[in-house]
């Protein structure tokens, strides 16, 4: 492999010693509170498409919270795990952490207090959350009654009981319509924007929306930015370039839509490999000659996809 692509890779894998770290999130919204944690943390440069989501559903569930005039804490958490245990716990009188502690074996002790909806799965639903969320504010009386003990394996040699809901339980409530769900979530969500003629995302509808921010500052003449957006209803993960100017937008482990705000340049492409499920690729830090170089994790072989053309080559 010529020199020039080895130093890539060696400048690109170097980040990856620290990547391992799990990833948090802690937001609060109004009187709700939400916690995110994930073995997925490659930089802000690199995100998954849950850590995106559960920024969503908080926004959302405040207003949720209010229109069904609930005042006290609602905790919402979420891990993504490919190898924890699932469980959902939707409970009353509890808003303490509770998810933090299951991952070492541990059940924190119950502040008495508030609501919580509770999820350790590999993927969540932004509409399906927002349904549990209502669902459990409505009937908080008797909400506790639906939990049942479940043994909990936080590794493969060790359990604890844990008293959770069934799957049965959950796709009762999730399958049933929402006029409250439906209308909220047509708000629009702002999840990114880097400013003027720079990338940013935002959800609605259930759809999420990648494009350029083309309102110009009040003060000064600007050029009118021409941009076309690329929407999509779910991803695995995006990777954004260090001058915020397009996104690598990786709808799951070996397929990818480039998109810069220009339609002519627009383009999804498969890649030709033994893909990790838990990995991402990496991404140059911008373009060479209207080029960009892909790489997977703990691989010989570099993708380099050529912008005008839409052609992926992979080099080994």
């Amino acid at each position: 492999m010529k020199p020039f692509f080895s130093l890539i890779i060696f400048l690109i894998f170097s980040n990856y010693y620290s990547a391992h770290k799990a990833k948090f999130r802690v937001e609060k919204f109004g009187n709700v509170k939400t916690f995110f944690r994930s073995q997925f943390n490659f930089g802000d440069k690199t995100i998954e498409s849950q850590e995106m989501k559960i920024h969503i559903i908080g926004k959302l569930s405040e207003i949720i919270a209010d229109r069904l005039n609930f005042k006290d804490t609602l905790m919402i958490e979420y891990e993504k795990d490919y190898f924890l245990q699932k469980i959902k716990i939707l409970e009353n009188n509890n808003s303490n952490y509770k998810v933090l502690g299951l991952r070492d074996g541990g059940v924190m002790k119950s502040n008495e207090n508030g609501l919580a909806v509770r999820i350790i799965d590999d993927n969540i639903e932004v509409i399906d959350f927002l349904k549990l969320v209502e669902y459990s504010i409505i009937n908080k009386k008797k909400l506790n009654k639906s939990l049942i003990p479940v043994n909990y394996f936080y590794n493969d040699d060790n359990q604890i009981p844990v008293l959770a809901n069934s799957d049965d339980f959950i796709r009762k409530i999730i399958r049933k319509q929402s006029d409250l769900v439906n209308e909220i979530i047509k708000t629009e969500v702002e999840l990114l924007n880097n400013g003027f003629l720079k990338t940013k995302i935002s959800w609605k509808n259930g759809e999420f929306v990648f494009g350029f921010n083309d309102v110009p500052p009040n003060n000064g003449n600007y050029f009118k930015l021409e941009t076309e957006k690329f929407t999509i209803k779910d991803f695995k993960y995006y990777i954004e370039n260090t001058w915020n100017d397009f996104f690598i937008v990786f709808h799951d482990s070996d397929c990818f839509t480039y998109f810069d705000g220009r339609e002519e340049n627009t383009s999804s492409q498969k890649l030709d490999e033994n893909i990790s499920d838990f990995y991402p690729f990496r991404l140059n830090k911008d373009k060479i000659s209207n080029k960009i170089v892909i790489i997977p994790f703990r691989s010989d072989v570099i993708y380099i996809y050529r912008i005008n053309k839409k052609l992926l080559q992979k080099i080994e």
